[in-house]
């Protein structure tokens, strides 16, 4: 495939990243409006206005900043938390050198944010009503690469999971058909990794997805 061919092909699958969950986040606003919550869903689609801006700004642009990035999560993150119905707990652990570039480093848009969603509507699914679900992301550089891992305590992920859930396979098949593109297709190294966490006596613990990313800064 020719370099035009695979840009071609790039911005095409940036454009396919419009993503579905703010379809999600309204449907569950206009629940809560029904259900008498006008100020904290006036709150809430607020919130939601601003996320749409940064997405759809992102997506028109093949790289984003990583703090934009970050920024776009935590939104994301927060709006969810607060339609869970005890929320969850969750934290972001950026690597020290790395925390003093994020302005300067770049990432393709939206490539943690269907991670982030897998984590959240599927993997914590099950601690919804009891709020104790723990979302953690971790950012580091490993191997001049970014290494991000997105780690949830729910119950794991599984094939039958897999099937029901075609729109996050969807996002996660973009996810890596992206890195490959900026990496070059014959990039050897596995980009992006979706496994269950297992405890020494054989128990699912949660989820765990990582995925490599080009450490491009300017």
């Amino acid at each position: 495939m020719s370099t035009h061919e695979l840009a071609l092909k790039y911005d095409l699958l940036n454009s396919q990243m419009n993503p579905h969950f703010i379809n999600n986040a309204i449907q569950s606003i206009c629940n809560s409006i029904t259900k008498g919550n006008v100020a904290q869903s006036i709150n809430w689609l607020n919130r939601l206005s601003h996320l749409y801006r940064l997405v759809q700004k992102s997506t028109k642009t093949k790289l984003i900043t990583l703090q934009d990035e970050i920024e776009i999560s935590r939104l994301y993150i927060e709006l969810q938390k607060d339609l869970f119905d005890h929320g969850f707990s969750y934290s972001i652990k950026i690597n020290n050198i790395l925390e003093d570039d994020l302005q300067y480093t770049q990432v393709p848009p939206l490539i943690l944010q269907p991670l982030i969603e897998n984590a959240i509507l599927h993997g914590l699914k099950s601690k919804k009503k009891t709020g104790k679900g723990e979302l953690h992301i971790s950012i580091d550089i490993e191997d001049e690469m970014l290494y991000v891992c997105i780690t949830d305590n729910g119950d794991g992920i599984s094939e039958t999971k897999n099937n029901a859930h075609e729109a996050s396979g969807i996002s996660l098949k973009n996810i890596n058909e992206r890195l490959k593109i900026i990496n070059g297709e014959d990039c050897e190294k596995e980009l992006l990794e979706v496994q269950n966490i297992i405890s020494d006596a054989g128990l699912t613990l949660g989820t765990k997805s990582c995925l490599r990313v080009p450490l491009i800064q300017l």
